[in-house]
């Protein structure tokens, strides 16, 4: 089975949209990609005003790794699944691979990244899209309905670093590639959604 994409800046209302998409489904999982291993009270109040918008009886799983595993091993435990967002996602695994796999302090990624030649970076990217490409495996090789959320990066603003625009480059890569082989794709703009595929 495929799935469905939505997509939207901040603040346009896609979470809310994408969540009235399941309204009517008993057994929903949640996948909060915004695991918290650092403190930071602006991003855990986000947290908490999306909990509040959630049906009590969806269950959540706050992971970004091994998402692939994770619906093979519960895909006959839900009727769907909700995964918000594929950016965050892609930011703490970002940051994963710089630290855990590539074992560089978090607090000079930037700096040791600005020194990475294109076929380092390119490394890294490949590495974020095996995560996706086995994401988007379970999904269509499964009976399993899932909804995506992610931000459209391609409206905002260029980061000033080179960091911050090779990832943003990258946030629309995968967002491409999303788009290319869900069932349906939704942009939201002020808490109004528009079928575009």
């Amino acid at each position: 089975m495929s799935y469905t994409l939505v997509t939207g800046g901040a603040k346009s209302g896609k979470s809310t949209f994408a969540e009235s998409l399941l309204e009517d489904t008993a057994a929903v999982c949640y996948l909060a990609t915004s695991v918290m291993n650092y403190q930071d009270a602006e991003m855990e109040a986000r947290i908490q005003r999306h909990q509040k918008t959630r049906p009590a009886s969806w269950q959540t799983e706050e992971r970004f790794l091994a998402i692939d595993d994770w619906i093979r091993s519960t895909k006959n435990n839900y009727d769907a699944y909700l995964l918000d967002c594929v950016t965050v996602l892609n930011t703490n695994l970002f940051f994963h691979i710089m630290t855990e796999e590539m074992g560089k302090d978090l607090e000079h990624v930037e700096q040791l990244f600005d020194a990475y030649s294109p076929q380092e970076r390119y490394k890294i990217e490949v590495r974020m899209f095996q995560e996706w490409e086995k994401i988007r495996a379970v999904l269509l090789g499964t009976n399993t309905t899932m909804i995506l959320v992610t931000n459209e990066v391609g409206s905002g603003v260029v980061p000033v670093s080179a960091m911050g625009r090779w990832f943003q480059d990258l946030l629309g890569k995968v967002n491409q590639y999303l788009a290319k082989e869900a069932e349906s794709v939704y942009f939201v703009v002020c808490g109004i959604p528009q079928k575009i595929k």
